[in-house]
């Protein structure tokens, strides 16, 4: 059930008769990232004006790393908040994101690495891994704060969730984004939608996060009959259906989004689901290790598992603790993880 302190904010957000400029709902938008929304609402062009800024930013960093791909031949595209910004939200500063999300092929990745490298971008210190995790991440600094890239070959990292969205076929059916110039791509509407479902309990354990459910109901209020249908069995297909369900069904909760409720139904019902787990907001760090250990198809994907989780690389580790003396490295790794262990089981 909806938390009752939510119900205000749902209310206004959908443009029934509430108090918009009310200091606690502004305090509550801010906090689930719908502030934006709000303030249009409320005509508060402060923070309207913020908001512009920080999105027109982005919009120049996403044109000139389209443009780098293309050069470098690298089909690229554009994910989640920041591709939902020029397709679905009425004002692309309407629809905050913390990092710009780009989906590529596996192999393209020192490719991808050499373009943004090459615009001033620095990948962050962390291991490279084949199993456990399939992004990377980029930053570029200036004085008006930090450009974030987050790279994917995978478009989740949970193993279960690995053949969700498949690239090559997500790149036969993506549209384009003109305003993001003639190389910016998103995958099609009915894909984003079932991206939307599983990013929000994959990587953070079905926690209510407003502008994740209202990106759920755009994408959902404008979807046609034939792509509900495409929806529908690609999530059977990817067994995400219960986790699909779930995204919908608070979208309709909150916001009175309107999906079919035969579609709702069949989704629900689905069974033999290991994503299902994902529904557990208790599942700890421990928790999704092990289903990814018994997501993997043999003993050798899961002894790399293990492996890339206790030993990264050396090169990552000298980046992690840069005072220590190479002959001293194994006990490094031994420091990493006993501090990392109270983590690993933290809910």
């Amino acid at each position: 059930m909806l938390d009752a302190e939510l119900r205000p904010l749902c209310d206004a957000l959908i443009g029934r008769d509430i108090a918009v400029s009310d200091r606690s709902l502004v305090e509550l938008a801010r906090a689930h990232r719908v502030d934006a929304l709000l303030a249009q609402r409320s005509g508060r062009q402060d923070a309207v004006r913020a908001a512009a800024a920080k999105a027109l930013a982005d919009e120049r960093a996403i044109v000139e790393i389209c443009e780098g791909a293309r050069q470098r031949n690298v089909d690229l595209l554009i994910l989640k908040g920041t591709a939902l910004a020029y397709t679905h939200y009425p004002v692309p500063h309407s629809r905050p994101h913390d990092d710009i999300d780009l989906f590529i092929r596996h192999r393209d990745r020192a490719a991808m690495a050499d373009v943004l490298t090459r615009l001033g971008y620095v990948r962050d210190a962390e291991a490279d891994a084949e199993v456990w995790t399939g992004q990377c991440h980029y930053a570029r600094r200036s004085a008006t704060g930090a450009t974030v890239i987050d790279v994917h070959w995978r478009v989740v990292n949970p193993v279960v969730f690995v053949g969700a969205i498949d690239f090559e076929l997500a790149w036969r059916r993506s549209i384009a984004i003109p305003a993001l110039g003639p190389s910016a791509r998103t995958l099609r509407p009915s894909d984003t939608l079932l991206l939307a479902c599983i990013h929000r309990v994959a990587h953070h354990r079905d926690r209510i996060d407003l502008l994740w459910l209202w990106d759920v109901h755009l994408l959902a209020s404008r979807m046609t009959e034939a792509e509900f249908t495409e929806f529908e069995a690609a999530a059977f297909e990817s067994k995400a259906a219960r986790v699909s369900a779930r995204g919908l069904s608070l979208a309709v909760e909150c916001f009175d989004t309107p999906v079919p409720r035969a579609l709702l139904e069949r989704l629900r019902d689905a069974r033999d689901e290991p994503s299902a787990a994902f529904l557990n907001t208790a599942l700890s760090p421990f928790d999704v290790a092990l289903t990814d250990w018994s997501a993997l198809g043999g003993w050798r994907e899961r002894a790399t598992l293990l492996r890339e989780h206790l030993l990264p690389p050396a090169s990552y580790m000298r980046q992690r603790y840069p005072a220590c003396p190479a002959v001293l490295l194994p006990f490094a790794y031994l420091h990493r993880i006993a501090a990392g262990a109270p983590r690993w089981f933290s809910r």
